[in-house]
């Protein structure tokens, strides 16, 4: 018993700590939120990930993958993979500067541009915010405590439409204070219908191989 009582104690601890959540106002969760965006950010190189699936009656008819390599600020490498109907197509961009951007729709023959190659995956027009709700818990991954932040949002319906939309942002920061995911989940109230996940990922101080110009440019 004396062997096996400090591993209760840890279980009940951990368990304890997985399951603490409290409210919080919205000018802590927004400080918050900023500074792990300044930190996770400037800590180059930085591996994001970004898959976003866009659902349909419960059914995922779209996937949208950006990989972002990022050596600095003005040093990044993209590469844009779609999937729908069954179909995978891939799209890159290469940018060994600022307002220098190759693009290309193979990896082989690229084309030149101070343009980003491709724009946003979603696009928002201005929403009406009714409700917002934001929370903190923390919890053990790997055996280290990170916190989870929860901003859940209601917004009024567009101009025209019926159904007020929700989101809810699932943050997770480590002890450092970056981000290691974000998770998106959005959809329409009356009844609840989810129409987008998205996930954020990020490896801070990554090992990626130098951007240059695509051989041929």
């Amino acid at each position: 018993m004396k062997v096996l009582l400090p591993l209760i104690v840890a279980c009940l601890f951990i368990s304890t700590a997985n399951s603490q959540s409290r409210r919080i106002s919205k000018a802590r969760y927004e400080r918050v939120i900023k500074l792990a965006i300044s930190k996770t950010n400037d800590a180059y190189p930085v591996v994001f990930k970004v898959t976003t699936n866009f659902i349909e009656n419960g059914k995922i008819i779209r996937t949208v993958i950006d990989f972002n390599e990022n050596e600095s600020g003005a040093r990044n490498r993209l590469k844009r993979t779609t999937i729908s109907e069954g179909r995978r197509t891939n799209q890159y961009q290469v940018s060994p500067g600022a307002d220098m951007n190759f693009c290309s729709d193979d990896g082989v023959s690229w084309k030149t541009t101070k343009n980003q190659c491709f724009g946003p995956v979603s696009i928002y027009g201005p929403r009406e915010v009714e409700t917002s709700e934001y929370s903190v818990r923390t919890k053990w991954v790997k055996r280290k405590r990170v916190n989870v932040y929860l901003e859940y949002s209601v917004f009024a319906p567009y101009e025209g439409e019926q159904k007020r939309e929700f989101q809810e942002r699932v943050s997770t920061i480590d002890s450092r204070g970056f981000f290691t995911t974000v998770v998106d989940t959005e959809g329409t109230l009356t009844p609840k219908k989810v129409t987008l996940r998205r996930k954020q990922y990020w490896v801070t101080n990554a090992r990626i191989k130098p951007v240059v110009p695509p051989i041929g440019n």
